[in-house]
């Protein structure tokens, strides 16, 4: 815990309490600054101090907690200043770290230093932090602090949507709400005591008005009462059905503390997304199953998505999309193969030809199912021929990356009407993948267009790569807002907003 200012004065300047945060981005952005201001009297100026404490007190609204920049020592400062019109070298040194860390937590994230960030990014596009940039951008804002720090932030509508959201939530969440029971799906035409708790829950939300007079029918689950539980359910990314099942009741029973981390999760997920927004990009969702592709800036595609199981989690990363593979070979992964194929395998005999399912040994030979011992199947490479079942259906879209997964078109396009769509092993199935894939071609010259076209009506597997390179960026939030600030939220299925608020704290 930092000292107070006072008991920062009655120390030798060169012991003052190390600073929190002695990354090397840090330190020498910290070096630089003091360097170039040394000569300069900044913070003896009562109005600048002030001008910094205010602008500090202000990150609560980017769900920062000021108390994290010095705010107790710097007013301590301020008040030293105005009485004795001299601060401690050791004040001057906080004043400083305080500003800089507001200005490099807006612009990266708070976490960027504490491996939280789960973002892993190709080695030709990896992210560097120049703190040269900051320090420049520090010193260009000394003439009017509350304005450097708001130029900090994302400029992204994202992040602007969810402050503004967040600012309205602060102010309009109660401090508690009515927690439902358990029990049997509540729908039109029920009778439940339960009735009236969800009608209060509702109702501290604003989406039931209040009764102008007591309602006698309470107990009675009408059909205004399963509009407003519909709404409800789009907010929260559920399937609007207008009953209470387990996972709106769940939703509904997440208390608005809860709430209320959980955007400030996001807005910090925001701030570390904020570089990585190209303005020709295709932009996976993971949490929303769907995918956004932005051109010069434009939203040009929107399709829903299927994307990884809680247990097999689709990655965050950041590439660059080189070629497509249409009419793709499956190669199964060694972990489907042990844990899905192979006892499916065992029990039925036909398994392997009725997906057009190949089995090689490790030298390429390629197997019949009688020479294989299934009771123990080392070395074995199974491979599915292109096809209407193939699981990659019609065309994959390849980018670098570590974790062996890519986009891909899918025979089971059934399950993209689902509202939760997380069924895939960690590769991001793509609805109408065709028409996506031609999006990305969409500039290139016509001979490599009809190259495409070509070898898709082929039906044997080939290749066909970009003229140029798209970025792809997958990464995970589960809160956004509109324009107005009204939020959406999504269910944490990867469990990953209790983490980043740990080390966001």
């Amino acid at each position: 815990m930092l000292p107070t200012a006072q008991a920062l004065h009655r120390i030798d300047p060169d012991q003052c309490e190390p600073l929190p945060d002695n990354s090397p981005f840090h330190s020498a952005a910290m070096a630089r600054f003091s360097a170039q201001t040394r000569n300069v009297a900044l913070w003896t100026d009562t109005q600048r101090l002030q001008s910094l404490i205010d602008a500090l007190d202000n990150l609560a609204s980017d769900g920062l907690n000021p108390a994290d920049y010095h705010t107790e020592a710097l007013t301590h400062a301020l008040g030293h200043l105005k009485t004795w019109g001299q601060l401690g070298k050791c004040d001057i040194r906080l004043a400083n770290d305080a500003y800089l860390r507001a200005l490099a937590d807006l612009s990266y994230g708070k976490a960027r230093n504490l491996e939280a960030q789960s973002i892993w990014y190709s080695a030709n596009i990896a992210r560097i932090e120049d703190p040269g940039r900051l320090v420049k951008q520090a010193v260009k804002g000394l003439d009017n602090l509350a304005r450097a720090i708001a130029r900090a932030r994302p400029e992204s509508p994202r992040y602007r949507h969810l402050r503004k959201g967040y600012a309205q939530a602060l102010e309009s969440l109660p401090e508690a709400w009515a927690r439902i029971p358990e029990g049997p799906t509540l729908q039109v035409g029920d009778d439940d005591d339960r009735v009236p708790l969800l009608r209060e829950r509702l109702r501290a939300e604003g989406y039931l008005p209040s009764p102008p007079v007591p309602d006698r029918m309470a107990t009675r689950f009408d059909t205004a009462l399963a509009l407003a539980v519909e709404e409800f359910q789009r907010r929260h990314s559920l399937a609007d059905d207008g009953r209470v099942g387990s996972r709106t009741l769940q939703q509904l029973n997440i208390s608005p503390q809860r709430r209320l981390e959980q955007i400030r999760a996001n807005l910090e997920r925001l701030r570390w997304l904020a570089h990585d927004m190209e303005r020709t990009l295709l932009l996976v969702d993971i949490a929303a199953a769907r995918l956004e592709f932005y051109a010069d800036g434009e939203l040009i595609y929107r399709g829903r998505a299927q994307v990884g199981k809680p247990r097999r989690a689709t990655p965050e990363l950041k590439s660059v999309i080189t070629h497509v593979t249409v009419n793709p070979h499956w190669n199964m992964p060694r972990s489907i193969f042990l844990r899905d194929a192979l006892p499916s395998i065992r029990n039925n005999p036909f398994y392997l030809s009725e997906r057009g399912m190949r089995v090689y040994d490790q030298e390429g030979n390629e197997l019949s199912q009688s020479e294989v011992d299934w009771s123990n199947p080392l070395g074995l490479r199974l491979r599915q021929d292109p096809g209407p079942g193939n699981a990659l259906g019609q065309v994959a879209i390849r980018f670098s990356n570590p974790f062996a997964v890519y986009l891909h078109d899918t025979p089971s396009a059934g399950l993209f009407e689902s509202q939760s769509r997380f069924y895939s092993s960690g590769c991001v199935r793509v609805e109408d993948a065709m028409s996506l894939t031609r999006l990305l071609f969409r500039h290139a010259g016509p001979d490599l267009q009809q190259r495409l076209e070509s070898a898709v009506a082929s039906g044997e597997s080939k290749n066909v790569h970009l003229s140029r390179g798209v970025y792809i960026l997958m990464a995970y939030w589960t809160a956004e807002a509109d324009a107005s600030g009204r939020i959406t939220y999504r269910p944490d299925v990867y469990g990953s907003d209790g983490q980043l608020l740990a080390f966001l704290d």
